[in-house]
């Protein structure tokens, strides 16, 4: 269990639990308990929080992050490209974790 931290207005919540799990990995390394050849240590983030952005900011370390997705969240597929001209897209069509529609075909 890591120590609960109150966020102030201005704290960037990733960045304080990425410093959280940075701080535990390193006192684990630290203490013997991983060494190098080991498995990562797993690393497990309910909904609330951005499994995405805590991997890319604990990259650095030997863990693998796994995170819980809200059954709501909305992702977006590559963009395909168009010919033309103009500002090319950002996203794809969405993929949207509610909605059976939106997933890819099974192959």
């Amino acid at each position: 269990m890591l120590d609960a931290v109150r966020l102030g207005p201005d704290d960037d919540e990733a960045e304080v639990t990425a410093a959280q799990v940075r701080d535990v990995v390193t006192r684990l390394i630290a203490a013997g308990h991983w060494r190098d050849g080991d498995p990562a240590i797993l690393v497990i983030f309910d909904a609330g929080y951005d499994p995405m952005r805590l991997a890319c900011r604990l990259a650095d370390l030997p863990v693998q992050v796994l995170g819980r997705l809200r059954s709501d969240r909305v992702l977006c597929f590559p963009p395909h490209r168009r010919p033309g001209r103009g500002r090319p897209p950002r996203h794809g069509r969405d993929f949207k974790l509610a909605d059976e529609a939106s997933l890819p075909a099974r192959r």
